[in-house]
């Protein structure tokens, strides 16, 4: 159900906006300022409010829905976190299984994750607060300099940005040790990334995805990736859970 919300939410939206207004066509419009607080406020139109209910408390009780339970807490934290990890990891796993060819590594972006999973019961609602965006999974077809960019970026970031597939050891901002699938860094060959189509574009200053060989859209959104990977573990009777493993980190 959760792949409707966003149509729901433009429903409402379209209700209680164009839910009473006719249909002839205005010619002129005069505007002026009115303040509204809680005195000048207008009263609700109850046929609007009846209209948006129905739509509105299905849509609380699929929020409130538990999808899993986690073992553990999970937060995001430089260079590595569990919570990094863990979604990494699903995307990587799932867009793999989407995109049927084999995919190098995964990279996501730390600003992305916009709040933590708690331990126990977690629910559709709290994917939607830790993935509100609609982003949309990418394979991108980088050249060995552009690989290399990459993780260049990485050494440099002040962000630990969720990878997988890879090991990366950092030694002052310079990407010392580069493993990628267990295999060090081959600057022969390309390497295709599963990403986003924000970073894909060139967000969060990744300029080195701006000039790729070739673009390709998975066709699933990052959030329902999450949502799916929680429902699979949930069938299966398990709790979700995460480990560091020095994916990232740091030479004296």
């Amino acid at each position: 159900m959760f792949k409707y919300l966003k149509y729901l939410l433009a429903l409402i939206f379209y209700l209680t906006v164009f839910g009473c207004t006719s249909d002839s066509e205005a010619t002129a419009v005069d505007s002026h300022v009115i303040v509204i607080d809680s005195v000048e406020a207008p009263e609700k139109d109850s046929k609007i409010s009846q209209k948006i209910a129905k739509y509105r408390e299905p849509l609380e009780e699929e929020m409130e829905r538990v999808i899993v339970h986690s073992e553990h807490a999970m937060e995001k934290v430089t260079p590595e976190g569990l919570l990094n990890n863990f979604v990494a990891d699903l995307v990587f796993n799932i867009g793999t299984e989407i995109y049927e060819k084999p995919i190098d590594f995964c990279l996501l972006n730390y600003g992305g994750l916009r709040t933590s999973i708690p331990e126990g019961p977690v629910t559709v609602g709290r994917v939607y607060e830790l993935m509100p965006f609609e982003n949309e999974m990418f394979v991108v077809t980088l050249s060995p300099e552009r690989t290399y960019y990459l993780f260049k970026y990485l050494a440099q970031s002040e962000d630990g940005m969720p990878v997988s597939g890879i090991k990366l050891g950092i030694k002052d901002d310079y990407p010392e040790v580069i493993k990628i699938d267990g295999e060090p860094f081959d600057d022969t060959r390309n390497y295709k990334v599963l990403t986003s189509d924000y970073l894909a574009h060139g967000g969060d200053d990744m300029d080195f995805f701006l000039q790729p060989i070739n673009y390709e859209l998975v066709g699933m959104m990052i959030r329902d990736a999450i949502i799916k990977h929680m429902e699979n573990v949930d069938e299966q009777g398990e709790q979700i859970t995460s480990s560091l493993d020095e994916r990232i980190f740091y030479l004296n």
